[in-house]
């Protein structure tokens, strides 16, 4: 795997509020790593516009929305970041997210996220259930407002895993895990769960895979989702790397893997390497 770049940070701008988690922790990275910051805003087109006045009506919004970023992103760009804007305006604008980090050439998505209910989670369509099946790069989704310095940083893997996907997957969560903490100066952490003594797993196994102490290597027989949440909560709010296998069909339309069930559990932020299955 090539050397991880985050040159071109993808921000989700949220077009309803002037607090922007994203947009801080986009433009914290950037600082670090003298990447730039994409900011994109996508908004909705109401329904019931008459179709002559639909261009004068885009026009409008999108100079209104250009105005406002533009006055949001300053004060950062008074410091020196790299900050470029996009506007877009679709009917759309859950599945527009995918398309247009792919066309800004991003290295990473970052969004804030909020909590939803385990209902809403299995029946909606949310943005962050479109973005895990869509995105062709990694995704931070933000849950906290905080931009201090990371102490821990926890990646879940699987090292039973038997099909070849998911042990790709796992390789390149090991990779981002060891790369954040290594440019932060966190302390790396790896859980592991398993289900049965037939799928042990060692500590000492994991803890060389990922080159760290014996004591940041936690397993245990349970699910992943519980083992996670309760190491994360231990730790003390880490950053979470967990994969997420991207499927398409029907398999991809089912709502409910490890990376989604877990979004509500932690009071962290994630960090999913997407993977198309």
């Amino acid at each position: 795997m090539a050397a991880i770049q985050l040159k071109n940070i993808f921000c989700v701008i949220d077009p309803t509020t002037n607090r922007q988690r994203a947009l801080e922790r986009a433009v914290s990275v950037a600082a670090a790593s003298g990447g730039r910051v994409h900011a994109y805003l996508c908004h909705m087109l109401p329904n019931g516009i008459p179709a002559d006045d639909r261009d004068e009506f885009r026009a409008a919004e999108r100079a209104r929305h250009e105005a406002w970023l533009e006055r949001l992103v300053e004060p950062h760009r008074s410091k020196g970041v790299d900050i470029v804007i996009e506007i877009e305006s679709t009917e759309d604008w859950r599945s527009a997210l995918a398309n247009a980090a792919e066309r800004a050439g991003a290295d990473i998505i970052m969004r804030a996220t909020f909590r939803r209910t385990a209902l809403q989670r299995r029946v909606l369509k949310t943005t962050d259930w479109t973005l895990l099946r869509a995105a062709r790069c990694p995704l931070l989704l933000i849950k906290t407002d905080s931009v201090d310095t990371l102490q821990h940083v926890l990646a879940a893997v699987n090292l039973k895993a038997k099909d070849a996907p998911h042990q790709q997957l796992t390789e390149t969560v090991i990779e981002w895990a060891k790369a954040v903490a290594g440019a932060t100066a966190a302390e790396l952490h790896a859980v592991n769960a398993y289900q049965g003594g037939m799928n042990f797993v060692h500590p000492p196994d994991l803890a060389k895979r990922f080159g760290i102490e014996r004591r940041c290597a936690h397993v245990a027989d349970s699910t992943p989702e519980a083992l996670i949440t309760e190491t994360a909560m231990a730790l003390g709010a880490p950053l979470v790397v967990i994969g997420s296998l991207a499927r398409k069909g029907m398999s991809g339309a089912i709502v409910g893997n490890t990376a989604e069930r877990l979004l509500d559990q932690l009071q962290t932020d994630v960090l999913c390497i997407v993977q198309q299955g």
